[in-house]
C-alpha cells in the first residue's frame, strides 16, 4: 500500500529496488509513478494543488523522486 506522509511516498514493505518518477508539469499527469522491485509500476495520484512529494521510502531503502519532462516520457512510450 502506498501513501504520502509530508514530502515522502511510503511503501510499507521491504524492497530491493525502489524508484519514483513524476512529470515536471504535474497538471498534465498529477501522479507519482512508483517502481518497487520487479512488480508492475503503480500510479499514486496527487490531489489538485498538492505539493508533490520529493522522496520515496520503503522499510529498508530511500530514494529521491526523479522529475522527468513530458518529452522524456513520450520518447519511451
Amino acid at each position: 500500500m502506498l501513501k504520502i506522509e509530508n514530502d515522502t511516498v511510503i511503501i510499507d514493505r521491504y524492497s530491493n529496488k525502489l524508484h519514483g518518477f513524476r512529470l515536471e508539469d504535474t497538471t498534465r499527469a498529477p501522479a507519482i509513478i512508483v517502481f518497487v522491485d520487479e512488480d508492475k509500476p503503480e500510479l499514486l495520484p496527487l490531489q489538485q494543488g498538492q505539493t508533490p512529494p520529493t522522496k520515496i521510502k520503503s522499510k529498508n531503502m530511500e530514494a529521491d523522486i526523479q522529475i522527468i519532462t513530458y518529452n522524456e516520457l513520450s520518447e519511451h512510450l
